[in-house]
C-alpha cells in the first residue's frame, strides 16, 4: 500500500464508530448523536466524539453537516483489505 491509501485506512477505534455509526442508522433511521457515540464509545466527553468524526471526516468517509443534530452522513463504503 502506498502512504495514501494507509491515511484512508481506519485504526481500530475508526472502524468500531464507523460500524456503530451504519448500525445505528440502520436500525432507528437516523444518525446516532454526540451523546449516544460518547456512551457507546466509552469517551469521557463529546468532544472526544466530535473529535473522531473529523477524523472519519478528514479520511472521506462520512460528511458533516454543521450546526445540525445528528448531522452526518456516511458518504463511503468501508473495505477491509
Amino acid at each position: 500500500t502506498n502512504k495514501y491509501d494507509r491515511i484512508k485506512m481506519l485504526t481500530k477505534r475508526q472502524l468500531q464508530l464507523y460500524t456503530f455509526l451504519k448500525t445505528y442508522s440502520k436500525e432507528n433511521n437516523i444518525m446516532p448523536s454526540f451523546e449516544n457515540i460518547k456512551t457507546y464509545m466509552k469517551m469521557g466527553s463529546k468532544s472526544q466524539a466530535f473529535q473522531m468524526l473529523g477524523y472519519l471526516e478528514y479520511k472521506g468517509y462520512i460528511k458533516k453537516k454543521y450546526a445540525q443534530a445528528r448531522g452526518i452522513k456516511i458518504i463511503k463504503e468501508y473495505k477491509c483489505e
